[in-house]
Formats: structure tokens, sequence, C-alpha cells
């Protein structure tokens, strides 16, 4: 699941803070091809994190990962809290 969080980019709907439906799209393929990850733990994940994660804030933390840099603390808390509440979904 942590490799998931690195494929992020998510979420439909409207506002600035919306999620490109590609974006999520993208996550969910991707957190899915990582071991003993299912569809609905990964939709999950992106599901908190359109709640508590702006979208912008969500592209820096996954630009950063895809870079192999840490994103700033308080996404990566996020991100964390997200993958462990869906850990069993």
């Amino acid at each position: 699941m942590a490799l998931a969080v690195a494929g992020l980019v998510s979420c439909g709907g409207g506002g600035e803070d919306a999620y490109p439906q590609e974006s999520i799209d993208a996550f969910v393929q991707e957190c899915t091809a990582q071991p003993n990850t299912g569809e609905r733990q990964c939709r999950c994940v992106i599901e908190r994190l359109q709640a508590t994660m702006p979208y912008e804030e969500f592209a820096r933390a996954d630009a950063a990962l895809k870079d192999n840099r840490q994103p700033a603390a308080a996404s990566l808390e996020k991100l964390r809290a997200a993958a462990t509440a869906c850990g069993s979904a």
C-alpha cells in the first residue's frame, strides 16, 4: 500500500479542490497493482484523501514521491492516515 500512495492523483466533483477523475482512476490502477491491495481498499484511500487533502497538495505530494523525495510532513501524515484507516477495507 505504501507504494500505491506514490500513485496519487485523484477524484471528481466540482470546485478548485476537486480531484480530476483521471487522477482518481490512475491512483486506483497503481494502487491495485501493489501486492495485497484490492480495489475497495484503494478506493477507500483515495476517498479519504479527497476529504482531507486539497488536490493541489495531493499533486505536490505525488510529484515528490514520484521523484523519490519525501512530501511535506503534513501531507505524509494525511497519506499514512488514509492508508492506515483503509487497511482492512
